[in-house]
């Protein structure tokens, strides 16, 4: 079985970046020889937030097409890791083993040779030959570090974000590897997939419930990858209570394999709010509606007092932002860089922040994707929703989220910014009406 079709969309991120006279099937090549050791022992792997961190990471790396060879013990796990099933953290594993992408093996370490190294925490790792990072992991920020470089946190915490922060900051770490594998097209663009000697990424940080986290009723707009990662992190929230309706027409494609984080390869030709609601229930209450917005589906039926979109069409987010009766959270993704925002009412809108459309045909064109970087946008868009559920809402200065996951050792790679009511502002929101009679 060729490779080539359900890494379709990272190479032709890939193509950004390197020389055209490589192949596809030369690029999916380079992925798929890497070979990457995850350690952990058993102190990391007592809490969920280890266990969150690793399985997180595994997947990651599985859905870029790279050999996974793991060293650690056997434990029970938590709570359930959807896609993957298994009362144990190995079963888990070798339920998803070459099940998120073809050829993509998880298996014990036996006598490989690892390009990279990643431990979970202060895991201890023997004879570092390659490049080796720790990930450490708090509740509401995680981070990397290069062995030898700083003194690891273990991973002791229940509440799981920083962990899942840990996870994609290593898994971006891993991409870069490939990458400077290959003939850069541009030779000033290797600063961009340098490696990281250490870094991180922290949210502000709130008082984590001890109790249960109720959201009420959510509405989900799209079942495709940004939104099926937020559902990743909400389902492994402990002491969760939500009520969801997810909203897409759109079927299962191969293609959809390199970052649909709640997918396997058995899923293809299956409708997408189909494989939602069938990893998510009965934790998250999922009910499945395989229409398209913005079709008729809302004629009769009002939007729920929270809202996550995770579509690409631009329109079609506008359209549900003239509909919203309350909160907004936007999740998208452009090549390299994440957007992330959320809008109240009375608060500069969606369409404030996108007011034109995308030149016609890029929106019916493949968008190049990897996993890590469709994961860091439903990540962030999940925090926004558990923040705004907390009655913790994020400040108008941090209304939006800018982030360029690839150098995340720098200031640079994350501006918080606040969105400024525009005149042209296609859904005319009461910002820009306020704005108008003043």
């Amino acid at each position: 079985m060729s490779v080539l079709p359900y890494l379709s969309r990272t190479v032709l991120l890939c193509r950004d970046c390197v020389l055209d006279r490589l192949s596809d099937e030369e690029i999916c090549y380079h992925f798929q020889s890497v070979q990457v050791l995850c350690v952990a022992d058993l102190r990391n792997l007592s809490s969920h937030a280890g266990q969150v961190a690793l399985i997180t990471l595994i997947c990651l790396l599985s859905r870029m097409g790279m050999q996974v060879r793991i060293a650690f013990p056997d434990v029970p796990l938590f709570l359930p890791q959807p896609p993957l099933s298994g009362a144990s953290l190995h079963e888990a594993l070798t339920s998803g083993n070459r099940r998120l992408i073809p050829g993509a093996a998880v298996i014990p370490a036996g006598n490989s040779h690892p390009d990279l190294i990643f431990a979970l925490g202060n895991s201890e790792v023997d004879n570092v030959c390659v490049p080796c990072w720790h990930l450490t992991g708090a509740d509401w920020d995680g981070a990397l570090s290069l062995h030898g470089k700083e003194e690891p946190r273990p991973f002791t915490c229940e509440w799981p974000i920083g962990s899942m922060v840990s996870a994609a900051l290593a898994a971006g770490e891993a991409f870069k590897f490939v990458i400077r594998r290959m003939p850069l097209r541009n030779a000033a663009a290797r600063v961009f997939f340098e490696m990281s000697a250490s870094c991180g990424f922290k949210f502000d940080a709130v008082p984590v419930p001890e109790g249960i986290v109720d959201f009420g009723d959510v509405d989900i707009i799209s079942a495709g990858a940004i939104s099926q990662a937020a559902l990743y992190v909400l389902m492994r929230l402990p002491r969760v209570q939500i009520s969801t309706r997810i909203f897409d027409s759109d079927v299962t494609a191969v293609s959809n394999l390199n970052r649909n984080m709640l997918t396997l390869i058995d899923d293809v030709g299956l409708p997408k709010v189909v494989v939602a609601a069938q990893r998510c229930n009965p934790k998250l209450r999922l009910d499945a509606i395989g229409e398209r917005f913005p079709e008729n589906i809302f004629e009769s039926r009002a939007l729920s007092p929270r809202v996550l979109v995770g579509v690409d069409d631009i329109p079609s987010r506008w359209e549900v932002q003239r509909r919203v009766p309350g909160w907004l959270g936007v999740g998208g993704t452009s090549h390299f860089s994440v957007l992330s925002s959320s809008h109240e009412p009375g608060e500069p809108c969606c369409g404030c922040l996108h007011p034109r459309d995308e030149p016609d045909g890029e929106s019916v064109a493949p968008i190049p994707t990897v996993s890590f970087v469709s994961f860091w946008a439903g990540l962030l868009a999940a925090v926004r929703l558990i923040r705004e559920s907390l009655g913790v809402r994020c400040a108008p200065n941090c209304q939006q989220l800018w982030l360029t996951p690839l150098r995340m050792d720098l200031p640079s790679a994350a501006m918080w910014m606040p969105v400024a009511p525009r005149r042209d502002c296609p859904v005319k929101c009461w910002a820009v009406r306020a704005t108008r009679s003043s």
